[in-house]
């Protein structure tokens, strides 16, 4: 039976390749997952394996990305809404900053809590402690949840679930709920920007402004034609469909209610 397996990668796009593999492994401690330099992909993360997203570190050029370069480039040094999770921020926060990381924060995240990670580009990821952790340990776990700027939260959580198929979960203490494909996946948190939500009116037009973009996120799954159909027969909008992809396997795109765009992906052996 088609469906997906999982919510495989999220994208960040920085000036320099390189430099930005130096600084989330050496700095973050995040793992290399899968490399392939002529197609300047580079697929890192917490640990080696696991069911959460890999982070993509794409560095955009005309050659590769075509029209699609400009709005990639604009990207660059952005609030990407990444959340890592660790569950001990303090003891994070303190490795970090010994290693010259630019980190603000913590601050109070619902009954948990965040802190803001500067990469040499200015993109910001997050480490997230939930409230009341087991266990403590320091450093990034895995990448935790995706934010998605929407302009009715729950209408975007209603597609999640009812089209793509992602149990909903309350976040106690938030008021928001998160949308995930397995207890150890990737979620994804979908929120609705408001005025009274931010202290300095320009975040709030940034946030709101990311509603409708290419988000850079990749879904898995292992037949891709069944499941654009299944997909279209419950509503889903693609804006590209199935068709074989430069990197060999076959590549389509969808979009959800506020036009938010997804890549939907089958690797080939």
């Amino acid at each position: 039976m088609a469906k997906i397996d999982s919510l495989s990668h999220v994208g960040v796009f920085v000036r320099d390749q390189r430099k930005a593999k130096e600084f989330y492994t050496k700095k973050l401690g995040l793992k290399v997952r899968s490399l392939i330099p002529k197609m300047g992909y580079l697929a890192l993360g917490a640990t080696k394996g696991g069911e959460d997203a890999s982070l993509n570190l794409w560095q955009p050029t005309r050659e590769m990305w075509g029209p699609e370069y400009d709005d990639a480039v604009k990207q660059i040094g952005v609030v990407t809404g990444i959340g890592f999770r660790t569950t001990n921020l303090e003891k994070t926060i303190a490795d970090l900053k010994r290693r010259q990381v630019k980190v603000e924060g913590p601050g109070q995240e619902g009954e948990g809590r965040l802190a803001s990670i500067y990469d040499p580009d200015g993109n910001v990821v997050f480490a997230y402690e939930p409230a009341m952790p087991k266990v403590r340990r320091a450093g990034l776990l895995s990448l935790d949840f995706v934010t998605i700027a929407s302009r009715d939260s729950t209408r975007a959580g209603e597609f999640f679930s009812k089209a793509l198929g992602m149990k909903g979960k309350n976040l106690t203490g938030e008021g928001l709920r998160e949308y995930r494909l397995s207890p150890r996946g990737t979620a994804l948190a979908p929120f609705t920007p408001m005025k009274d939500m931010y202290d300095d009116p320009k975040d709030y037009e940034e946030d709101t402004a990311h509603i409708g973009e290419n988000t850079s996120i990749m879904f898995s799954t292992d037949d891709i034609y069944a499941l654009q159909e299944k997909l279209m027969a419950r509503g889903v909008r693609f804006s590209r469909k199935a068709e074989k992809a430069e990197w060999r396997g076959i590549q389509a795109e969808f979009l959800d209610p506020d036009d938010n765009s997804y890549a939907l992906i089958q690797e080939m052996p």
